[in-house]
């Protein structure tokens, strides 16, 4: 009996050689998984950073539009300076700009 414990069987290496191979396979698969969440998990914090800027973008423009629909002042501020619009009573006297000379005598 003592002879046959010492030797091992043909079907237990086969077994046992099997559970290393199936156990090293889900610890490779493990760590892939991981790794995949991981990267999915960065992704999401990025998404989220976006998706906040842009609500933040999107309160600004609303509160640009209610300004624009709600304050006179605002909406002839913006018509002066972007498009450069006058009252009818305004008179505008463009001076030549001389680059060679400077501004102070």
């Amino acid at each position: 009996m003592q002879a046959n414990l010492s030797q091992t069987s043909p079907v237990r290496v086969l077994v046992v050689g099997a559970l290393v191979v199936v156990v090293s396979l889900l610890a490779v698969a493990g760590f892939e998984s991981y790794r995949d969440l991981s990267t999915v998990r960065d992704r999401e914090a990025e998404l989220r950073q976006q998706l906040e800027n842009t609500q933040h973008s999107i309160e600004q423009l609303e509160g640009r539009i209610e300004r624009l629909r709600t304050d006179p002042a605002t909406l002839e501020r913006l018509a002066r300076e972007e498009l450069g619009m006058l009252r009818p009573d305004e008179v505008v006297i463009l001076l030549p700009r001389d680059e060679g000379t400077s501004a102070t005598p």
